[in-house]
């Protein structure tokens, strides 16, 4: 997996005086590679090889995590800021939700969404459509515009939809074989069945999940109230329908990665806020959030031997503790597993790689 992202955005998540050439070197030698430095007329833009088990690194955020563990070993000072894994906040209450909603939850573990009313569709600010543009993202407008700023701040894929154009209901379901869709870019695709889509109360197929939007439900010019929905999905399904379709949207390459289902309710509240600022409107519904399975954390137990055994140098516990803490690990020698590492770290062997590779 790649990503491109500009110096000015990191550093709305990290606190360092390291010129780009110097994070582009220590990213490098101990977190994702950074395969070229490209400078452009007011930036630098770090494009980036990420490897398939850190899907948690396709975002800004994720990224500046590794800067703030990794330059500081090289005697640089770095520290994460504008996190959006903090305790809970409360969730803010709202109008009752205007569509009913039925959820296959084996397709879809995380189901939440909320409704932005009376909105003004209209240009970008320039910041925003500068760091999507500068990121391989088109700018459109500032309601479009909020869904791709989360997906590539935060790594969530997000999709909005125009309210008005769902007849009363969402059915998130696979789809039978022979069914048709026409996506966000015109394309019109008969669906081999089993795909994960959602359909309103009139069976229109509305969404192709984790692909793309339905060109029925796009927001244009005209639109007034939106549907702000954030979600995860069944990995096997979303690879299967992409790669069946011939679809490799950035969203499929994600969600088929299994992003952390602990970042949809985050990624929100962020869009919320984020529709405030730059179309001046507020929540119109409560938060729906169909989440009956939450995983349970996950610890793993290291002896302090092991990683000096694996290391073949002599280093402390408080040296062991400093790397993990820095990486959003919790405890030791029984480890707590950040939410977002939850599936590429499972075994002791796993946390010595993590401390040997800022070490």
């Amino acid at each position: 997996m790649n990503i491109s992202i500009p110096h000015s955005w990191l550093k709305e998540f990290l606190t360092t005086n390291a010129s780009p050439e110097k994070i582009a070197e220590c990213l490098s030698l101990c977190g994702p590679s950074v395969e070229e430095l490209e400078k452009t007329k007011d930036d630098y833009l770090y494009h980036m090889e990420v490897t398939t088990n850190r899907v948690d690194m396709m975002g800004v955020l994720g990224i500046a995590r590794e800067a703030a563990a990794i330059l500081p070993q090289f005697g640089i000072k770095a520290r994460l800021k504008n996190d959006l894994y903090p305790p809970a906040r409360p969730i803010p209450a709202g109008k009752s939700f205007p569509l009913k909603v039925a959820v296959d939850q084996q397709l879809c573990p995380r189901f939440s969404a909320v409704v932005i009313s009376n909105v003004a569709v209209k240009s970008a600010p320039q910041k925003i459509s500068n760091y999507l543009e500068k990121s391989g993202i088109r700018s459109l407008n500032n309601v479009v515009d909020i869904s791709n700023y989360l997906m590539r701040a935060y790594g969530q894929p997000v999709h909005i939809f125009d309210l008005d154009k769902i007849q009363a209901k969402m059915v998130l379901r696979l789809s039978k074989k022979g069914e048709t869709i026409t996506t966000l870019d015109g394309k019109r695709f008969t669906l081999p069945g089993n795909d994960i889509v959602i359909a309103d109360a009139g069976n229109r197929l509305i969404d192709l999940c984790g692909i793309m939007g339905g060109l029925n439900s796009a927001v244009d010019n005209n639109t007034r109230n939106v549907l702000l929905f954030v979600q995860t999905y069944s990995p096997k399904h979303i690879r299967a329908t992409s790669m069946t379709l011939g679809q490799r949207s950035e969203a499929a390459q994600i969600f088929e990665k299994q992003p952390d289902p602990e970042l949809v309710m985050p990624v929100i509240l962020k869009g919320i806020q984020l529709f405030k600022q730059l179309t001046g409107r507020e929540q119109g519904s409560q938060i729906i959030d169909l989440y009956p399975q939450p995983p349970k954390s996950k610890n793993v137990s290291v002896p302090l031997q092991l990683i000096k055994d694996r290391l073949g140098v002599e280093i402390s516990i408080k040296k062991v503790n400093s790397i993990l803490q820095s990486l959003g690990f919790k405890g030791f020698p029984q480890v707590m597993i950040p939410s977002w590492r939850a599936n590429d770290v499972t075994i002791a062997e796993d946390i010595v790689e993590e401390v040997a590779r800022i070490y």
